[in-house]
């Protein structure tokens, strides 16, 4: 079964990283959601309730605005045709944006102004990764908790989070990332240690060979 919904328009490592994600990040080609862009959803099996507003879904649920999509087994609504509403998905839920792709266990959404604007996903663990970036490295990370501000691009891990650029990487209890400027803030309450690990690159001074020693200068021929 398919539907539409049509919404009216209404420390030192710290820094180190930072530098290396700032360096290496690939930016991804940004396409939003036109405010025209219509709420679709599609799923097997429907519920739905016109007096309270809400709505159930199961069964290879998809949900789309423009080029943003959520997938999962199961789906509930509320407020589903005002101009701001809440979504909860579960089993095996993937969302994709232009600039960013989650996959977690649970999740829900937030629809403002008939926008979706924000997503909150919860796993074991939950698993997020930019896209458009160079495949040696991607920026992608995995927390207990991945709360992704979608309208303003920012995506905040945390409880267990590890953090990677392809080949530096680093573990932590929060991370803030900006997926637009490329710049990440780890720990920024300053609460627990950051662990990272920087691996240099090829071609750089760290593994440029060391130069040639001195040679002793000549010595004079004897019987002159």
């Amino acid at each position: 079964m398919a539907a539409s919904i049509r919404n009216s328009p209404a420390g030192t490592i710290g820094s180190l990283l930072l530098a290396a994600l700032s360096a290496t990040a690939g930016a991804a080609d940004l396409v939003h959601p036109n405010p025209n862009d219509e709420f679709n959803w599609d799923a097997k099996v429907v519920t739905s309730d016109f007096r309270t507003d809400t709505l159930e879904i199961s069964g290879d649920v998809r949900v789309t605005q423009g080029p943003m999509s959520i997938e999962a087994g199961e789906a509930k609504a509320n407020g589903v045709r005002s101009q701001n509403s809440r979504w909860t998905f579960e089993k095996a839920v993937h969302i994709v944006t232009s600039e960013a792709d989650l996959q977690s266990n649970t999740a829900s959404a937030a629809v403002v102004g008939g926008q979706l604007a924000s997503a909150r996903a919860e796993g074991s663990p939950a698993q997020f990764a930019q896209r458009g970036g160079r495949a040696d490295a991607q920026v992608r990370g995995r927390a207990g908790v991945i709360e992704y501000d979608i309208t303003a691009g920012i995506v905040k891990l945390t409880d267990n989070v590890w953090f990677s650029n392809g080949k530096d990487e680093f573990r932590g209890e929060v991370v803030i990332y900006n997926v637009r400027d490329e710049r990440v803030q780890i720990n920024p309450g300053g609460q627990g240690r950051v662990r990272g690990i920087i691996r240099p690159r090829q071609g750089t001074a760290a593994t440029a060979p060391a130069p040639a020693p001195p040679q002793p200068p000549p010595q004079p021929e004897s019987g002159a």
